[in-house]
């Protein structure tokens, strides 16, 4: 079974604050599922985001060339 997180669990966890995760799921950056009625709920998997952490940032400029 997977175990799906809000933004407020990985904040509690010291992972990410809970405003800079919906940001970068958002931004595409994070993954993320959103779930519920009226895709009301974005909830985490905690492997998945401590794994795109952990990801080497890329500039936007060097993603165009």
């Amino acid at each position: 079974m997977i175990e799906l997180v809000t933004a407020t669990v990985l904040e509690q966890r010291g992972i990410l604050r809970k405003s800079t995760a919906y940001k970068m799921a958002a931004q595409g950056k994070l993954p993320h599922y959103v779930v519920g009625c009226h895709d009301r709920g974005v909830r985490f998997r905690i492997e998945e985001v401590l794994a795109a952490l952990r990801r080497p940032a890329v500039s936007e400029k060097a993603e165009q060339e």
